[in-house]
């Protein structure tokens, strides 16, 4: 149905039929009933409105053919294809560039090479290296020639001072390999409980202290020849300092054991002494100490150029 719309909703006695125009509309939706008459008259609606009874004419007409255009007229409506714009590409030579050729008798360009980067290696500190191991040796040799306990003459014993060989040797009597060492530095305590003891601890605690310094000295002389820092904590340095304390502490226990009654009298090698501790414990005392400490002297970043004269570091943080 289609509906005429008139203007100013005048009747239509006073306003022609073609003087409006259509518009089509649902007769489900107007609220009342348009009579159908024949051959598609129109007729007034209750509202005013001029109503022709029949079925919409379509909007979309097809495309009337074309003689002078070379694209076919579709049948209906249709999707007209996607039109590719090119893009104008525009090279960065032009004819004024020389033509290059190739010359047999050229040798190619070689490219130069970058220089090579430097190789950063730890500073080796050889000097603390050096130090240190010749401390090691003097605190080895120190304990091993020096007196570890000074005995005057008391009872069955007679006076002498004992060197740290001396002692290492005892080893052999606390194995039960001779008498040596019971008869000539602790004769007098060779029965008692607490003497015992001590005569079969102190032999080996000396051992295991020169032991160490060995190993400490062929520890600073690898860091040497290999051109490492000497930089670290030296654990061997701290059981030293321990074992050699224990030293003068069995010493001073056989010193008790014998009837010595001031410990001072024992570390001051007094004249009311029978037992003393020797210089030799107070050498490996300072040596150890100062192994603990000289190898915490390099600084922990320090960085040189492989093979620089300079020697300069460079310190990385």
């Amino acid at each position: 149905m289609e509906k005429n719309i008139m203007e100013n909703n005048a009747p239509a006695s006073s306003v022609p039929v073609d003087a409006g125009r259509w518009v089509a509309v649902d007769q489900n939706n107007l609220g009342f009933s348009v009579p159908s008459l024949p051959n598609g008259q129109p007729v007034q609606g209750p509202d005013g409105a001029i109503y022709c009874v029949g079925k919409s004419q379509d909007v979309v007409a097809p495309i009337a053919g074309n003689a002078n255009n070379a694209i076919p007229t579709p049948s209906g409506i249709v999707q007209l294809p996607p039109i590719v714009q090119p893009i104008a590409l525009v090279p960065y030579t032009s004819q004024n560039q020389p033509l290059l050729q190739y010359d047999p008798y050229s040798r190619p360009v070689e490219p130069q090479a970058a220089p090579k980067a430097p190789v950063y290696i730890r500073k080796p500190y050889k000097g603390i290296s050096i130090v240190s191991m010749l401390i090691a040796i003097i605190g080895l040799v120190g304990l091993l020639i020096l007196s570890v306990v000074n005995g005057v003459e008391f009872g069955a014993r007679s006076a002498g001072n004992y060197a740290g060989y001396d002692v290492i040797a005892g080893i052999a009597s606390v194995l039960g390999l001779g008498e040596v060492y019971y008869a000539n530095i602790f004769a007098n305590v060779a029965n008692d409980a607490m003497g015992k003891i001590v005569l079969s601890i102190l032999p080996f605690v000396v051992l295991v202290i020169a032991v160490i310094y060995v190993c400490l000295a062929i520890k600073y002389l690898v860091k040497l020849a290999q051109g490492k820092s000497p930089r670290c904590v030296s654990v061997l340095a701290i059981i030293n300092v321990i074992l050699t304390i224990l030293v003068a502490v069995l010493g001073m226990l056989a010193y008790q054991a014998e009837g010595g009654k001031e410990i001072v009298d024992y570390l001051m090698n007094t004249n009311g002494a029978v037992l003393s501790m020797g210089i030799g414990v107070i050498v490996s005392l300072v040596a150890s100490l100062v192994l603990f400490i000289l190898p915490l002297c390099p600084k922990k970043n320090a960085y040189m150029v492989e093979k620089d004269p300079s020697k300069d570091s460079y310190p990385i943080k």
